[in-house]
């Protein structure tokens, strides 16, 4: 399947992309028996110097089906995510007949061919339609179900910087999951390349766990951009962001929801820089941690049309910016830079 009919298909392409970031099969010390019932996951980011390895430790990897909340607690030092992956029963059955794990299937015909590519292309030996075609027909010989029907993407913990913990509610139906992280080390090698990669399975048991209550309303549209039906104030809130469109952008992946806050947000210098940083195509960009003076606090990955996710996040006095992972977010309304206030208390009478 040649690259313009994928770029015909938004989502479709979307989906390649960010799935072949996904990378080796690295499956970290959890236990895979444990079902987790209550409807909260917690997910610790960590960081084996002495392997270089990125990794994923979750608290169980077999949920029931509903609203689930990720508490993704960044313990490394470098900024991270947590992207899911609904895997089309077709990859199912396919990675059945290899005679594969999920995440076995997905290394051989996904990871291995991405990261072989994508080293010459960010060397400056390729120009990037040229990569993007080889990956493609790769792709279509050892994985054709990436392409149709397609992995879906349901949401997930947004860039959460180190040291620091996000939590977001997404609502998972019966299936096989692929969760990831494709931020790069120095290298250019994507920390899915080098462990950050894990399998959920949500079971037919339905969760008693309730929808979440909002106090704020984010919606994002590729028309519209980023639009919030009141402002934030100091405190604790939790955001329902609302996916109204979805598409493709330069960089061939969708839009999503990531707030940051900023030492200062005047800085357009600061702002460039950001921006720039969250273009994977760029060299240099996505290593390791955001620009100096932009702490990432969390948020939602990708959605499909009509995707919903709940961010629950305590907002303090200062600068902050709300943010899509796609190229000049400016030009398309997805960079909002706003000022929360300190409240004052009114004195008793």
């Amino acid at each position: 399947m040649h690259i313009s009919r994928l770029l015909k298909r938004p989502a479709a392409f979307t989906i390649i992309i960010a799935l072949v970031l996904s990378g080796i099969i690295s499956i970290t010390a959890c236990n895979k028996t444990n079902t987790g019932n209550e409807g909260t996951v917690k997910v610790t980011a960590t960081h084996d110097a002495e392997d270089n390895k990125h990794v994923f430790e979750l608290s169980s990897n077999e949920i029931s089906s509903g609203w689930t909340t990720f508490q993704f607690k960044n313990a490394s030092g470098y900024d991270h995510f947590f992207l899911i992956w609904q895997i089309p029963e077709e990859g199912i059955k396919s990675a059945k007949s290899a005679g594969e794990s999920i995440l076995d299937h997905w290394f051989r015909g996904i990871t291995q061919p991405f990261q072989k590519e994508f080293n010459p292309y960010i060397n400056g030996e390729l120009e990037f339609n040229e990569f993007t075609d080889s990956l493609v027909a790769i792709i279509s010989e050892k994985a054709p179900w990436f392409f149709e029907p397609g992995a879906q993407t349901m949401g997930g913990p947004g860039f959460t910087a180190a040291g620091a913990t996000s939590i977001t509610t997404v609502h998972l139906e019966p299936g096989e999951y692929i969760v990831e992280c494709y931020v790069k080390n120095e290298e250019e090698i994507f920390h899915s390349y080098i462990g950050m990669l894990e399998h959920i399975s949500v079971n037919n048991e339905t969760s008693d766990t309730e929808e979440p209550n909002s106090t704020k309303t984010l919606t994002i549209s590729s028309t519209n951009g980023i639009e919030l039906n009141q402002p934030l104030t100091e405190g604790s809130h939790t955001i329902e962001i609302l996916f109204k469109d979805q598409k493709t952008y330069a960089h061939l992946q969708g839009h999503n929801v990531q707030l940051v806050k900023l030492t200062n947000k005047e800085d357009e210098e600061l702002l460039a820089n950001l921006s720039t940083w969250m273009d994977w195509r760029q060299a240099g960009s996505l290593v390791n941690r955001a620009p100096e003076d932009a702490t990432f606090m969390g948020g939602t990955m990708e959605m499909t049309e009509g995707g919903k996710a709940y961010f629950h996040v305590d907002i303090t006095p200062g600068d902050y910016a709300w943010i899509a992972e796609i190229p000049d977010p400016a030009e398309y309304n997805m960079l909002k830079t706003f000022t929360i206030t300190e409240e004052k208390s009114n004195p008793e009478n």
